[in-house]
């Protein structure tokens, strides 16, 4: 498995990018849109995060700004119906950290702002997903990684004044 991705950023597209490494090898990388807006010039160098999806008739490479990112992308993919590009375009439209709220918060209306994806298709995912919403990540205010909360345990905490700001509302 490709983990990482490092080197001179030789072409650079809306929805791919190409890296060319110091070992001689150029890999192109299909990207999400919110990567692109934090990738250098052309020339200068970059490193990725990957991930690789095998297939019958091709090798396709996943690259990700944050492992949080690459995490809610692998993710995504053992939800049913949901392949790479599906993933990819739902990293798109919505932040990871937005993704992963709107299928904890069983938020159907904002996952049917996603191209491609359906009112059937959101359910799908919420239902296949909120049950491993544990293993999400999310970054707090101050970058800190906490982990979700579920709704009840919100509810409990709001009753205590201790537990309040652990409470991701």
């Amino acid at each position: 498995m490709i983990a990482r991705v490092a080197g001179k950023l030789v072409a650079k597209e809306l929805d791919r990018v190409e890296i060319f490494t110091s070992g001689g090898v150029a890999y192109e990388l299909s990207i999400p849109l919110g990567v692109y807006e934090t990738l250098p010039r052309v020339g200068e160098q970059a490193e990725l995060h990957t991930h690789l999806v095998v297939r019958e008739d091709a090798f396709l490479l996943f690259g990700f700004a944050t492992v949080n990112e690459k995490r809610v992308f692998q993710r995504l993919l053992t939800a049913n119906g949901v392949g790479p590009s599906l993933a990819l375009g739902l990293l798109s439209t919505l932040s990871a950290e937005r993704l992963v709220r709107a299928i904890r918060e069983k938020d159907i209306a904002t996952l049917q702002g996603v191209p491609r994806v359906g009112k059937k298709k959101a359910e799908r995912l919420v239902l296949d997903l909120s049950d491993k919403r544990r293993s999400y990540r999310a970054r707090g205010p101050r970058g800190r990684v906490r982990r979700m909360r579920s709704a009840r345990w919100c509810r409990w905490a709001t009753r205590r004044s201790t537990r309040r700001r652990q409470c991701d509302r």
